[in-house]
């Protein structure tokens, strides 16, 4: 169930930074007194700036809630800016790709438990990480009023039916905590609740299983 809620943030998240962008006009005239008009899209949820943003409020919010020192504090700072960092190298590679960047989150969050091993190396320590870590998910600490809004979407109970994300894209959870996605193309991805086993269905092409 953990993981089939990390994949759904993960779906949710890369959605909603997708409506999360600026667009800034450039208007140039030339010598015969024609103008063009060319517009530039930057994705505001993952710039470098906003990475450290949130990671500095994960960090210091699970410092508060754990109890932990300064020093523990940077070093979970530093584990949320790599990821943030990550994420948003997979955003790039996935920009139109939806299951494909919910399969590669898979193994950002992965990764990142391993790295909170090495800080708390107390069993019982890990283990309070472990059970609040979706308070911590990016998609709860992106800045503007649509992304929140957005997130406390991606945040409800695991035994809510079907959301549609408003690009096309649909996700589902089902009471036995699969999950399944499927984007505007009609290309489909399943994750068995259980095992976390990711079954992606492209609308063209064969079936493929990550484990």
């Amino acid at each position: 169930m953990k993981k089939t809620l990390l994949i759904l943030s993960a779906a949710a998240a890369f959605m909603t930074a997708s409506c999360s962008e600026n667009k800034t006009a450039e208007t140039t005239t030339m010598a015969d007194g024609t103008t063009t008009t060319t517009t530039t899209t930057t994705q505001t949820a993952y710039t470098p700036e906003a990475i450290e943003r949130r990671a500095d409020r994960m960090a210091a919010d699970m410092a508060a809630k754990m109890k932990f020192d300064d020093a523990t504090r940077t070093k979970i700072r530093t584990v949320y800016v790599t990821r943030g960092q990550r994420i948003a190298e997979l955003q790039n590679k996935y920009a139109t790709d939806t299951m494909g960047m919910a399969a590669a989150m898979k193994g950002v969050y992965t990764d990142t438990d391993t790295e909170m091993k090495t800080i708390f190396t107390d069993p019982t320590q890990y283990s309070a990480y472990e059970s609040s870590r979706m308070d911590y998910m990016d998609d709860r600490y992106m800045e503007d009023d649509s992304n929140m809004a957005t997130s406390d979407m991606s945040s409800t109970d695991a035994s809510a039916s079907a959301a549609d994300m408003g690009d096309g894209s649909k996700v589902k959870v089902k009471a036995d905590g699969d999950v399944k996605i499927k984007d505007a193309e009609g290309n489909k991805m399943k994750m068995d609740g259980d095992d976390g086993t990711v079954k992606m269905k492209p609308e063209e092409g064969d079936k493929s299983v990550i484990k």
